[in-house]
């Protein structure tokens, strides 16, 4: 009797389990910064002023940036030095990622120079970044 009893209790059970669903919708503030950019200008110091410069690499250099605020390369790998922080258009966004990320290396090896943040101005299809205080980058939405 006893048996007939569980049986209900294990099927009830059973259905009540969920996966938990992984929300990958981005933060508002996230949401002008997901997507990929291309690198298009570098500022550097010519005769004591800063100019913008145009990129001159031999090839077109990518960044993206996932939903959750993780950058990602152009292969879809994860920086192991990447900041916690980002101050987007004078707000902060915590960066955390809600879903697993993947590596180049591992990351253990690596000795970080820390970069606690960047500070990113975005407006529509263009993006700047300084990481570090160091000079700053201009990107341009890649479609």
């Amino acid at each position: 009797m006893k048996r007939l009893f569980y049986i209900p209790l294990l099927i009830l059970f059973l259905f009540n389990c969920k996966k938990d669903k992984i929300d990958t919708q981005p933060d508002e503030i996230m949401k002008p910064l997901v997507g990929r950019w291309n690198l298009k200008e570098t500022e550097q110091i010519v005769n004591g002023e800063k100019v913008w410069v145009p990129f001159a690499g031999s090839e077109a250099v990518y960044t993206n940036f996932r939903f959750d605020g993780i950058e990602l390369d152009e292969n879809g790998k994860a920086s192991c030095c990447a900041p916690k922080i980002y101050n987007i258009n004078n707000t902060i966004f915590e960066v955390t990622p809600r879903v697993a990320v993947a590596y180049d290396y591992d990351c253990t090896l690596v000795d970080c120079m820390p970069c606690p943040s960047y500070d990113i101005e975005v407006n529509g299809n263009q993006m700047m970044i300084s990481r570090c205080s160091l000079a700053r980058s201009k990107y341009r939405k890649a479609e």
